[in-house]
């Protein structure tokens, strides 16, 4: 067998496995709602079974912390409304259009397409997602005959954004440092200076930034093997350009839907307000509220009239819908752990199995395997946080830490979770067993790497 043999033959075994896995996943993974009803089910017995809380008074503690959460499910819901505005404005998609023509080869399509993506997921994921899918779509359409296979272009937009996205927008973080938080009382106000950029994440987000580009490029697909993009996809990419309205008939209505004078009024208060606070208070100013307001506003800017904008908002509504049904269920979730004793029985078994040393990375790994069932991303960090938060206090590891792990579990399988990857696979209009195989690489990339920093840089800094 020859070198060019053997990589097909490991091509294939490797598309076997994740095509296994992919179909294994799609097959028998139901959508996110029975998880988060199934999980009712399961903490209900088990909280019956472990403490001595009845039947009634779980069905008490449930509904008492049912509504317990709905400023996080806004905080939320804005988080990912807010970001989708600002990245789905023209002006924005225009730049992003223009940045597709830097590149002048396949590798450095691929490395810049990787480290551009990385920054702006970092600083917002959903912004990341949009612009991901926006330069994505063009880098296959403008760089036909360059050899870019077009799932592998697919898997960069989901993975190299991911591998780096425990940021200041990852909503367990901004969650601990708002003021008010449901866990404030047991971890008080955790500010992102302690999570966020706490120099032991840096450092690992720093890795994962140098080394994506380097792994991707060895995994893309030669020329003589990359399946591009075909005529009738590339065809249904190209948006006709607008065409400018007839001001002579719009009512008044409609003209002022169209003006840009109240916008611009709002948006010029609101960054008044946002450049005084950051500059009396600094990164201590970041958290989900301040977040969402700067999204908002720079979003309200960008599109320059009411009638873009709210059309923008209607189009990121979309992205919402299972947080705003969820979150009530796993408040509810959140409030039988709680309130019965659960809590703390599971705390303990936390303890039980870990170290100072080893704690985060037990987290990480935790997480990963839960958040594959439980597609839910932050949400899930109300069930997870009433004991793995106590557990940390318990072995001397700081909460920080332990968010931290806790995103970087939930990023680390968002990569291979199917759920995760119906934005990506909707917009390039693949099915997800063609983009499995270079995520599943990235994943335990990711997770070699994190692993390595969750246990060896504690020991330094």
């Amino acid at each position: 067998m020859n070198e060019s043999d053997a990589l097909k033959e490991k091509g294939t075994m490797l598309s076997r496995l994740t095509e296994g896995l992919a179909n294994w996943a799609l097959r028998w993974i139901p959508d996110a709602m029975i998880f988060a009803l199934a999980l009712t089910v399961i903490v209900f017995l088990a909280a019956w079974g472990l403490t001595n809380h009845g039947p009634v008074q779980l069905v008490d503690d449930w509904v008492k912390g049912f509504w317990a959460l709905l400023t996080f499910a806004m905080q939320m819901s804005l988080l990912m409304i807010t970001g989708f505005t600002v990245a789905d404005s023209k002006s924005v998609k225009r730049g992003l259009i223009k940045l597709v023509d830097l590149p002048k080869t396949k590798t450095q399509v691929i490395v810049f397409f990787s480290l551009f993506i990385g920054i702006l997921y970092y600083l917002h994921w959903g912004v990341g997602m949009m612009a991901a899918i926006i330069m994505g779509r063009e880098f296959a359409v403008r760089k036909r005959g360059w050899g870019l296979h077009y799932p592998f272009i697919a898997s960069v937009a989901l993975c190299s954004g991911i591998v780096v996205a425990n940021g200041p927008s990852m909503a367990a973080q901004l969650l601990m440092a708002t003021p008010g938080h449901f866990m404030e009382k047991v971890a008080g106000i955790i500010p992102l200076s302690q999570s966020t950029f706490d120099i032991k994440l840096l450092i690992t987000n720093g890795l994962l930034y140098a080394l994506t580009p380097f792994v991707l490029v060895a995994i893309a697909p030669r020329k003589e093997h990359a399946v591009e993009i075909d005529d009738a996809t590339a065809a249904a990419f190209i948006t006709p350009p607008d065409k400018p309205a007839d001001k002579k008939i719009l009512t008044p209505a409609e003209r002022w839907d169209r003006s840009w004078v109240l916008p611009l009024l709002i948006a010029l208060a609101g960054l008044f307000w946002i450049g005084k606070t950051f500059y009396t208070k600094g990164a201590a100013a970041l958290d989900l509220n301040t977040l969402n307001f700067t999204f908002l506003i720079l979003g309200l800017l960008l599109h320059g009239s009411t009638k873009s904008y709210v059309e923008s908002v209607q189009r990121g509504t979309m992205t919402v819908y299972g947080v705003i049904i969820q979150f009530p269920l796993y408040a509810g979730i959140f409030g039988m752990i709680s309130f019965s004793g659960l809590a703390q029985i599971i705390a303990n078994f936390f303890i039980s199995i870990s170290t100072h040393g080893t704690y985060a990375w037990v987290i990480f790994i935790y997480t990963g395997f839960v958040d594959f069932f439980v597609p839910s991303g932050g949400s899930k960090f109300v069930i997870e946080a009433p004991y793995i938060l106590p557990a940390a206090k318990a072995l001397g590891v700081s909460a920080g830490d332990t968010i931290n792990a806790y995103t970087a579990g939930s990023l680390w399988v968002n990569m291979v979770q199917p759920f995760w990857a119906l934005p990506i696979l909707g917009a390039f209009k693949l099915k997800f067993q063609d983009i499995a195989p270079f995520c599943l690489v990235i994943a335990t990339y990711y997770a070699i790497v994190v692993s390595i920093c969750l246990l060896a840089l504690p020991k330094l800094f």
